[in-house]
């Protein structure tokens, strides 16, 4: 089975990587601030033993991502009112488009994670390796396009409609885009022509 076809299952064990801002969410949506940052928290134990266990290690969007949900929890609990909720999400998620955007250079933040997920399969061929680059940078587009629709819905919405919309935007439009994720030959033949990708002899990118 080659790298392409195995990304379908690798995107679904990658999910655990945003699992805590998944937590965080469900939680806030149906129990309240207090249980999500609870949940938030008894999650990322669990998931830090397992992580040790099968020695997946912890790759930089996992640690990023679970870092801000707990930093912005706290400091909605610590306030007397909750004025960070309306914007942490598109700060958050602008930090997290952020990241991709600079790990979209050398190896990418997508390819390790793959290689994570299934190190076997690894191919570092520079044609791999730009559609890789690629994909974090189609990631990285995806969350400043979706800190902007967070902010836009804070600005015309309540604190408690945002709240109750903004969980459904980000279940439906991060199931999209892993949905998008995993038809990895079909976009790899995108990319070769629209000639995004090097040709024999050709270097990925520069870094």
């Amino acid at each position: 089975m080659s790298l392409l076809q195995r990304i379908a299952g690798i995107v679904r064990s990658a999910a655990f990587d945003f699992g805590g801002v998944v937590v965080f969410y469900v939680l806030l949506w149906t129990a309240g601030l207090k249980p999500a940052i609870g949940g938030t928290i008894l999650f990322l134990a669990v998931d830090f033993v397992r992580r040790r266990r099968k020695h997946l290690g912890f790759p930089r969007i996992y640690v990023l991502s679970s870092a801000l949900v707990i930093v912005f929890g706290f400091i909605d609990l610590a306030s007397s009112s909750p004025f960070m909720i309306k914007y942490e999400a598109p700060i958050s998620s602008l930090a997290v488009g952020a990241m991709f955007a600079l790990g979209a250079r050398g190896k990418s933040i997508v390819q390790e994670l793959v290689e994570q997920q299934a190190p076997e399969a690894s191919d570092d061929s520079p044609e791999m390796r730009r559609f890789f680059q690629l994909m974090t940078a189609m990631w990285a587009v995806y969350f400043v396009v979706k800190a902007g629709v967070y902010l836009w819905i804070g600005e015309i919405m309540t604190i408690e409609r945002a709240l109750k919309v903004r969980p459904i935007i980000s279940f439906v439009s991060l199931g999209a885009m892993m949905a998008l994720c995993t038809q990895g030959q079909f976009l790899f033949a995108l990319c070769e022509r629209l000639h995004l990708l090097p040709g024999p002899g050709e270097p990925d990118s520069p870094g």
